[in-house]
């Protein structure tokens, strides 16, 4: 009888230790989980700090800031990762836009609201806001296309960590708006509401194209799409003109919408939320961190280009 009674008073005591872990341990972790978010963000103040100090010695005329919304440790995750390794469709379609129009000297963005590509690639909503820039200047309408019908249903296997520029697509089988292609949508079952009659490289292709081109595709054609280098400036900046000189390959996909000669500079629109530089977009000088490399834009007739 009493050797019972102690092996219950075991039990009861080994179920309350149990009973505790199950209890502390979430805490636990939890405290482990905010320690971790301290240290990165104690990670990026002391960044920032000497990115601030390196900015005034050089002399750049861009400001910087900690985005909670594009977190330091998501860098490798935001930015394509390597451009190498994608199959580019072939080119039918060269040419540098040529025009004899006089330019103004300031020409405002028109673009359809700043969205957010969260871990994923930026091809697919560069690409639609072009696209969308396009429907708006032509048809005085604002669309949101699908990232989600250009990530499952494009014919080159381009995903989330890779792609290009969707400029062929949209001239070969159109696009999608994003209300038609919930999740769960087949691709066979998408609806196709607007097509590209073609598309142009702004230059010669694959480089930097000249600010004169950019500048006459915009005009004509609504928001260029192109590749970007992107670093942690880029990363941190909350607004001016963005003017590092720092180099690397390119690995970014924007558009470019506008632009501001007493500046010297691109008004860009990007894809990291409205919590980003300023208000989703950036100031960023002419040639800047290969700005404008592989600029292209589509051609489309407006509203007797949307299918019904």
């Amino acid at each position: 009888m009493k050797k019972f009674k102690k092996n219950r008073r075991f039990a009861f005591i080994s179920a309350l230790v149990v009973a505790s872990l199950v209890f502390l341990l979430p805490l636990l972790a939890g405290n482990n989980q905010e320690t971790d978010i301290a240290a990165i963000r104690t990670l990026n103040e002391m960044d920032l700090e000497q990115m601030k100090t390196e900015i005034a010695a050089k002399g750049w005329t861009f400001e910087v800031g900690i985005d909670p919304g594009v977190g330091h440790a998501n860098l490798h995750k935001i930015y394509q990762a390597d451009l190498s390794k994608i199959k580019l469709p072939a080119a039918e379609t060269y040419g540098e836009q040529i025009s004899n129009v006089k330019l103004p000297r300031v020409y405002s963005c028109i673009s359809t609201p700043v969205v957010n590509q969260g871990t994923c690639s930026a091809w697919p909503f560069a690409s639609n806001a072009m696209f969308e820039s396009l429907i708006l200047l032509k048809d005085n309408v604002t669309v949101r296309l699908s990232e989600g019908w250009l990530l499952e249903c494009n014919p080159y296997g381009w995903d989330c960590s890779d792609g290009w520029f969707a400029s062929d697509i949209f001239f070969r089988d159109g696009a999608v708006l994003a209300a038609d292609f919930p999740p769960g949508t087949s691709c066979d079952d998408a609806v196709i509401s607007y097509q590209a009659s073609s598309w142009r490289f702004c230059r010669n292709g694959y480089s930097v194209a000249s600010t004169q081109s950019i500048k006459n595709a915009i005009v004509d054609y609504g928001s260029v799409a192109c590749l970007v280098y992107v670093d942690i400036y880029f990363q941190y900046y909350t607004g001016g003109v963005f003017n590092a000189t720092t180099e690397g390959n390119i690995n970014h996909f924007v558009t470019i919408c506008g632009w501001d000669d007493l500046k010297g500079a691109w008004r860009i629109k990007n894809s990291w939320g409205t919590s980003w530089g300023e208000n989703g977009y950036m100031w960023i000088a002419y040639g800047c961190h290969d700005i404008g490399w592989a600029a292209n834009y589509l051609i489309y007739e407006g509203s007797i280009g949307k299918l019904y």
